[in-house]
């Protein structure tokens, strides 16, 4: 094993501990429902606002990136999320949790942007559309740790207990880095580098042109589904709806992370293979809102509704070719600002659309929430293909 890829995999342990965090409210919901006496709005909007935290951290990270580096940008942001982590776990108010998941999401937000940028530097470029791929692929093993470690964790000791390893597990990590990674050379261009808010203003401008619109568009509406399922509503669905108890809607959710890794590595291996990257991913895409909606019908018992959350949490990991599709349309002066302007993409479409399927929940149940995220998805599907029919793309 190269040296740099072993510094990336450390890297990688960061984005680890970012999924493990975003997605632990759906194991540990039953306990926030008791202890703290969130209704399931009320656990939508403060899971979401740590999705608009991590929306908003988009922007300076891609600078800090730029700047600072991806070695010193992890370790600051790994710091962050394990003080996100530690405050969650010891919260004695909805009030202070929703605090710490906003503080958590700063931390998160360039937990995989970091690796991303430093396999960009190091690697071959002809590697990346792979890397791409892989990166979270493995990066979702912190999805099987949400899943049945997690509820191993709160049957014995509480959900606070599961917050608190998260918050122990960031900073070893921290320290990791710091002690492994190296330092990079200045980018190419690091002595004309403008203002920090003329930086922080292209990643905005970028996310609203006409450049990014169609991977934009895609991300706003296939990242909010995906972990507005896995995340958030499978859990409440498995136990309230289909009778689960903890340990085995653990062991269920463990066994999405699963579709939730290899999904990843085997579209980053796909790349380069695919006859037409883009209409895959739209197509794919738009499948995929289909079993969201029998979910929102009601569901088909047991096995039906596993079926469709297997099918859709694979499907939407085809979003990481987002990544070499940004970097098709993107001039190499741009590309750290450009993947930057779409991350910020797929955590906007998390923090509009969590809360409202909250809403949705309230209304007409759970359902309801599936329903949202099946009709936004397939809407923004078909916009998708209507862009990239008329938009030059990059392969």
């Amino acid at each position: 094993m190269s040296p740099a890829i072993a510094q990336l995999g450390v890297l990688i342990c960061g984005h680890i501990i970012s999924q493990w965090l975003r997605t632990l409210p759906a194991i540990a919901a039953g306990g926030l429902f008791a202890e703290l006496g969130f209704t399931e709005q009320g656990l939508a909007i403060a899971t979401g606002l740590m999705a608009v935290a991590f929306m908003v951290g988009q922007i300076p990270v891609g600078v800090m990136i730029d700047r600072l580096g991806p070695r010193r940008t992890a370790m600051i942001l790994l710091g962050v999320a394990a003080v996100g982590a530690g405050a969650a776990a010891a919260a004695p108010t909805q009030a202070v949790f929703a605090l710490a998941q906003v503080v958590a999401g700063f931390g998160c937000a360039g937990l995989m942007m970091a690796p991303l940028s430093f396999a960009a530097r190091t690697l071959p470029m002809d590697r990346f559309g792979a890397v791409s791929g892989y990166l979270p692929g493995v990066g979702a093993v912190g999805l099987l740790l949400s899943g049945s470690p997690s509820a191993a964790l709160i049957a014995w000791g509480g959900w606070r207990l599961a917050y608190a390893v998260v918050a122990g597990a960031a900073a070893i990590i921290m320290l990791a880095v710091a002690r492994f990674v190296p330092e990079l050379p200045p980018s190419a261009g690091a002595q004309q580098r403008r203002s920090l808010a003329a930086e922080a203003a292209d990643v905005c401008l970028l996310l609203v042109g006409r450049q990014l619109r169609a991977p934009v568009v895609l991300a706003i509406v296939g990242y909010a589904a995906l972990i507005g399922l896995r995340g958030l509503w499978a859990g409440p669905w498995l136990t309230t709806q289909l009778g689960f108890g903890l340990a085995d809607a653990g062991n269920v959710l463990a066994g999405l992370s699963v579709l939730m890794i290899a999904g990843p590595i085997l579209f980053g291996w796909l790349d380069r293979r695919l006859p037409d990257r883009a209409l895959a991913m739209g197509v794919i895409h738009l499948a995929s809102a289909v079993p969201l909606a029998l979910l929102a019908a009601g569901g088909f018992g047991r096995v039906a509704d596993i079926a469709a959350m297997a099918v859709t949490s694979f499907g939407l990991t085809s979003h990481v070719l987002l990544y070499p599709m940004t970097r098709g349309l993107s001039a190499e002066a741009s590309l750290g600002r450009s993947l930057s302007a779409v991350n910020l993409g797929f955590f906007l479409g998390v923090a509009v659309l969590q809360p409202l399927s909250g809403v949705a929940a309230r209304m007409v149940g759970i359902g309801g929430a599936f329903a949202l995220y099946a009709a936004v998805l397939a809407a923004g599907s078909a916009w998708f293909l209507a862009l990239v029919r008329s938009t030059p793309r990059g392969s």
